[in-house]
């Protein structure tokens, strides 16, 4: 007889806490990761220490190849959730709302200021920020615009919010194809796949596929380029499947501790290729060189998949409650997006003409960028219904609805 299925996890607000927490905490992740940023001494940043750190290096290095990806896995689950309640026209009005409006405003109030001390601190440019429009605007608008870099070039960091919402129109087919007949036998079909043990792990296939195809025909796969944009959208759509039956869930806190070995095999083989080869390795990832590129592109892909999936079970479990610091967290989660990136910038911009220590550098601008931007958004965003709108908050309720909401 086929095993049993495990007992279903009602669809309830506290089920999905654990989501909102995750989320937010790597919202917060971002914010440390861009405070670090300021000392890698292997890609240059906005703003850059004259001193940097291999310890800081090693820390990102780690973080980067499954950070991103499970944003995208969670925002596909928020996805399947939003779709349970909201026609496509209320899901796209929503999603224009929360991530394309925000994304215009931080582009055209946030970017110039930033650009502008960064071209400061690299001498690049000398002069006014009012003279420096000109050349910000033909540095925006050169070059090829048909292409994910785009996103990055206007908004800076907010090229996440641009790549989530074109994921959120291009995915609405697929998502709406998986409500049916065809789609519903399809997700049963992996639903049987993951029920054996590592199973789960059978996704790592076509991600390292992905990669494989786009590479070798990507002019920038170090930026933001054509080869994040496919690999990002295949996570944000194992997202929705991941959150279509309960089974998914069931595999991955049972084999929790297979997808963090998988993880650390996949870190180990990173790490011994750039031990050996050096430099050199890194070109494997640029251009496509067989065997090494595709060795690279497993290794990479076991821990994007495996520690994204670690640590969702690891939210799973412990992160199941919800309290009032996650509903301020879920209330200010867009506007403390937009302006953290801006907020270390105009900061380390300073701080890292100090005579001083990393630490203290990492700390000062952290501690100090951290109350800059919830402080905006505390005295000038949250009060103001148009600011909420224009910086991605919901409209703030009335005492009437909330009395309402009470009463229900």
């Amino acid at each position: 007889p086929p095993p049993p299925r495990p007992p279903h996890f009602p669809y309830t607000t506290l089920f999905r806490s654990y989501l909102d927490w995750l989320r937010n905490i790597l919202i917060f992740g971002v914010f440390i990761y861009h405070v670090l940023r300021v000392f890698d001494p292997l890609i240059p940043w906005h703003i850059n220490n004259a001193a940097t750190s291999d310890a800081v290096l090693g820390i990102l290095l780690t973080i980067n190849p499954w950070g991103i990806p499970l944003f995208f896995l969670v925002a596909g689950a928020g996805s399947m959730f939003a779709l349970r309640r909201r026609s496509n026209r209320q899901y796209i009005n929503e999603r224009v709302n929360r991530l394309l409006i925000p994304f215009i405003v931080g582009s055209i109030l946030l970017t110039p200021f930033q650009r502008y001390l960064e071209a400061l601190h690299q001498g690049s440019f000398e002069g006014s920020f009012l003279s420096f429009i000109p050349e910000l605007l033909t540095r925006s608008f050169s070059g090829n615009l048909f292409t994910p870099g785009v996103f990055g070039k206007w908004g800076l960091h907010l090229w996440f919010l641009g790549f989530l919402f074109t994921f959120s129109i291009l995915a609405l087919p697929i998502f709406r194809w998986f409500k049916g007949e065809k789609g519903e036998s399809f997700i049963s079909w992996l639903c049987r796949l993951v029920e054996k043990r590592g199973g789960v792990l059978l996704f790592i296939l076509p991600l390292a596929l992905a990669r494989m195809l786009v590479q070798p025909f990507d002019p920038n796969p170090m930026g933001r380029s054509w080869l994040d944009f496919v690999y990002f959208f295949l996570f944000f759509v194992l997202g929705y499947i991941l959150y279509a039956d309960d089974r998914f869930a069931h595999a991955i806190r049972r084999d929790r501790w297979l997808l963090f070995a998988s993880g650390i095999a996949g870190l180990l083989a990173f790490f011994a290729l750039f031990a050996v080869y050096g430099d050199v390795a890194l070109e494997w990832g640029v251009t496509f060189v067989l065997p090494w590129s595709i060795i690279l592109i497993f290794a990479f892909t076991l821990m994007s998949w495996g520690w994204a999936l670690f640590v969702l079970a690891l939210a799973m479990k412990h992160l199941n409650f919800t309290n009032k610091l996650l509903a301020y967290a879920n209330e200010t989660i867009m506007p403390f997006y937009l302006l953290h990136q801006p907020a270390i910038i105009v900061v380390a911009y300073f701080v890292v003409q100090w005579d001083t220590g990393i630490l203290v550098k990492i700390l000062v601008i952290g501690i100090t960028s951290l109350l800059i931007a919830l402080g905006l958004i505390e005295l000038f965003i949250k009060p103001f219904r148009p600011m909420r709108r224009l910086f991605g908050m919901k409209p703030k309720r009335s005492k009437e609805e909330k009395t309402k909401t009470s009463l229900a």
